[in-house]
């Protein structure tokens, strides 16, 4: 009757353990999860914002933008937010060659922090619509 009892026992503290540590993993993998999708909506958010502005520079725009790149920074991992700042300080206002390599190296710091995988991601950059287009 002992070894019965204890074999109980210690399947019961087995179960137990289990459901605490797969409750425990669900936990995490939800956080995870859900912290992965606030990130994406604030990066496609800031990326519009980037569209619009660069589309059509108005006070408007810039005030969204900024607005929207500060909401960024708040969920942004350290390296997207260190490209930002690149981006910022020497694409903006350098080259059209430089602000494309910086606008891509942003892009593609977003796509990793998202678990995004590239291989061979291209230059970017923003284009304007001509009047034909339009």
């Amino acid at each position: 009757m002992t070894t019965e009892l204890i074999i109980s026992a210690c399947g019961a503290v087995t179960a137990i353990l289990v459901s605490i540590l797969g409750a425990y993993l669900a936990n995490r993998n939800s956080e995870t999860f859900q912290i992965r999708k606030l990130k994406q909506e604030h990066y496609i958010s800031f990326i519009e914002s980037l569209h619009n502005n660069a589309a059509n520079n108005s006070k408007e725009t810039l005030i969204d933008l900024t607005f929207r790149r500060d909401k960024m920074l708040l969920i942004a991992g350290e390296r997207v937010i260190k490209k930002l700042l690149d981006y910022e300080d020497q694409g903006i206002k350098g080259s059209k060659d430089q602000h494309d390599r910086y606008l891509t190296e942003l892009v593609k710091e977003i796509r990793k922090d998202l678990k995004i995988k590239d291989r061979d991601f291209p230059k970017i950059g923003f284009k304007k619509a001509t009047k034909s287009e339009s």
